[in-house]
């Protein structure tokens, strides 16, 4: 697995964990620093953000929120 994919994983993880449904949102702090924790870096974890955002599964929102747009595939 590359790096990214790992990213990914551990980011779609975390998103789950939290048992997100579409139109709620969550704090980024929440995925980031158990994601820091565990190894991954800030750029790394925001690259898989703007993906999903990209693919329209998630919206930035403001006060570093995200918003599910759709479930997580």
């Amino acid at each position: 697995m590359s790096r990214f994919e790992d990213t990914e994983a551990a980011v779609t993880e975390k998103l789950r964990a939290r048992k997100l449904k579409p139109d709620m949102t969550i704090n980024l702090f929440d995925i980031a620093v158990p994601l820091n924790a565990a190894g991954f870096s800030q750029e790394e974890i925001m690259a898989i953000l703007y993906a999903l955002e990209q693919d329209k599964i998630v919206a930035f929102a403001p006060g570093n929120r995200i918003r599910l747009l759709k479930r997580l595939p």
